[in-house]
């Protein structure tokens, strides 16, 4: 159990990252960015590109940037 008086925002968030079904609930209330504000493309940048990429939902969503976006595109929020 965690005292109270240890607690510090990391731990709090953390907390409220498990009781709303992990990271993944948090990242998707964030707002995504725009396409330019990312400076995607639709090419990739070496062997990045959106289909390898952390935040890409197949077969044309991003966790990250707002709107459809190609497997074979990139931007600069690659992870």
């Amino acid at each position: 159990m965690v005292e109270f008086r240890s607690l510090t925002r990391r731990s709090l968030l953390l907390m409220l990252c498990a009781a709303s079904g992990g990271l993944g609930a948090a990242t998707r209330a964030l707002a995504k960015s725009s396409k330019a504000a990312a400076a995607y493309r639709g090419a990739p940048n070496g062997r990045q590109s959106c289909a390898n990429c952390a935040y890409f939902n197949p077969p044309s969503g991003c966790g990250v940037v707002s709107g459809p976006v190609s497997a074979r595109g990139w931007c600069n929020l690659w992870g």
